[in-house]
């Protein structure tokens, strides 16, 4: 009798054992379940984000930061705000533009941040004078009233320097409602 109930128990510790690795088992195999289940939430999640405004928002967030994190020369006046707007014009791209005005014109700023900034720091940046054109302009000349145009020209445009960063991406949440430039 004694050996029949030594059996049974090792027969349900063998059950037991068995049953804790099936349960074991399927835990882990809801483990990856909930990986992939979290993972899809998460890209679900980011592309909500990334096609929504508040996509396009920190996407011109990034492009104002780009420009107002650069060492700027001494003695420059800041004309407007620094605005950006993504577009798809020929490309989908995303422009930040500020305007300043310096005495030495675009060649003394060109040379000063090239001096002044990384590389990294440089990249997408470009430096153009105020009154010339561009396809997809925040502050542009040509739609500007008569008086500011006049002022500016009075004042000696070549002392406006337009500081625009533009990169090209893939893909960007872009769409014709956004028709507004964050600044």
């Amino acid at each position: 009798m004694l050996l029949i109930r030594k059996v049974n128990n090792q027969y349900k510790q063998e059950r037991i054992n068995a049953l804790i690795c099936v349960v074991w088992f399927i835990m882990k195999k809801q483990h990856k379940v909930m990986k992939i289940l979290l993972a899809t939430i998460g890209i679900i999640v980011l592309v909500i984000v990334l096609t929504s405004n508040v996509g396009y928002y920190l996407m011109c967030k990034m492009a104002i930061s780009k420009i107002e994190s650069l060492n700027m020369p001494e003695g420059i006046t800041v004309y407007g705000q620094t605005k950006a707007e993504a577009s798809d014009i020929y490309w989908v791209h995303m422009r930040a533009e500020k305007v300043i005005i310096c005495d030495g014109g675009p060649e003394y700023v060109q040379k000063y941040l090239e001096e002044n900034n990384s590389d990294l720091a440089l990249m997408n940046i470009d430096v153009e004078y105020f009154t010339g054109m561009t396809d997809m302009c925040m502050y542009d000349f040509d739609a500007l009233s008569d008086e500011e145009r006049d002022r500016i020209l009075d004042d000696d445009s070549d002392r406006y320097v337009r500081i625009v960063y533009e990169h090209k991406y893939f893909w960007l949440p872009v769409s014709w409602y956004y028709m507004n430039p964050i600044s």
